[in-house]
């Protein structure tokens, strides 16, 4: 199905150019103030990494010291500069690419390889490697960020991975909202009422209860949009949810659950876990990244995410964008082909 997706676009003539001219910078920069340095890089789509070395008797508080010479150099604020010690004569330094260009679906499935777990790609690393997510593994994801800058995309992203690459996965989605996944209502089983949607969830808890009696263990990825909305209206789901979110993937359901924030009490008691994956995009506060990431964010996300692992491991990742006529074209073959 990998044809019915849009075809990538990328070029990233435009940062090798930008970099080819920045090393030409620093390395006039540092030799004005006595350095004999040695100046190399490398262009991801994101970043773009300087591996600075020097052989003379300047150490790393030498180069500490012209924080605000590099940072011209570079052309960035002295405030995002963070230079990275690797020895007393050698550094590195991670900058935003000035030309970032939007990922597809079709670029992250084509590198990546099925194979017997079940696992679905999020999207590229800061040095495009693949990040993936085992379900099998992390059983669950908990996602935050305010409206706009990526929650949707993501469903979409994960969605469409299974569509195309598990047949045998029955996928379950919960939109309050009621606008954003009706594409999918013809391959998937979408509950748009939040009455209707309080009702589900009920059921899943006792799906999972008749799956324990009867040793059932089909797959089931069930999405709740915004649940933020759904406690508003009836609390007592939380229950559900926690209880699914501890022990569902023992029997073979998966949640992936996501709100805007996690300040008021009920998502934060529901989104404060340790054991369970975590995706935070955008958040209004440092505090808020530190509260559901137990982490400090210091990095201006922009569409990007940071993506904890249960091995608590921080990835900063691109998540590709979805298009509609994307999941138009892949929902009308999979009907077509039932």
């Amino acid at each position: 199905m990998l044809k019915l997706l849009n075809n990538p676009k990328s070029d990233n003539t435009r940062n090798i150019l930008n970099a080819d001219l920045f090393v030409s910078n620093l390395h006039n920069t540092l030799k004005a103030f006595g350095f004999n340095p040695k100046v190399t890089y490398e262009v991801y789509r994101s970043i773009t990494v300087y591996h600075i070395t020097w052989n003379d008797d300047k150490i790393y508080d030498d180069i500490l010291e012209l924080k605000k010479e590099i940072a011209l150099s570079l052309e960035i604020n002295v405030s995002e500069l963070v230079m990275n010690k690797v020895k007393d004569n050698e550094i590195f330094i991670k900058v935003d690419n000035m030309k970032k260009d939007i990922l597809c679906l079709k670029e992250v499935l084509e590198d990546y390889k099925v194979d017997n777990d079940f696992k679905v790609v999020l999207g590229l690393d800061e040095y495009d490697k693949l990040v993936t997510f085992d379900f099998d593994k992390e059983k669950s994801l908990l996602v935050t960020g305010v409206s706009g800058t990526g929650k949707t995309n993501l469903f979409n992203d994960i969605i469409m991975n299974i569509l195309i690459n598990y047949s045998n996965v029955k996928v379950v989605i919960l939109d309050s909202q009621g606008i954003n996944y009706n594409l999918y209502n013809d391959v998937c089983e979408v509950v748009n009422k939040e009455e209707d949607i309080i009702v589900k969830i009920n059921l899943l808890r006792r799906e999972f209860e008749d799956r324990v009696k009867n040793n059932t263990r089909d797959k089931m990825v069930v999405f709740i949009d915004e649940i933020y909305e759904i406690l508003k209206l009836d609390n007592s789901v939380k229950d559900d949810i926690n209880y699914l979110l501890e022990v569902g993937s023992t029997m073979g359901i998966y949640l992936v659950v996501s709100t805007d924030s996690v300040l008021e009490d009920d998502t934060y008691d529901l989104f404060n876990k340790d054991n369970v994956s975590k995706i935070s995009f955008y958040l209004t506060s440092r505090g808020e990244y530190n509260m559901f990431l137990g982490k400090a964010i210091r990095d201006n996300l922009g569409k990007d995410g940071m993506y904890l692992d249960n091995d608590k491991n921080l990835i900063r990742m691109s998540t590709p964008m979805v298009e509609d006529d994307e999941i138009e074209r892949v929902c009308r073959y999979i009907k077509d082909n039932k």
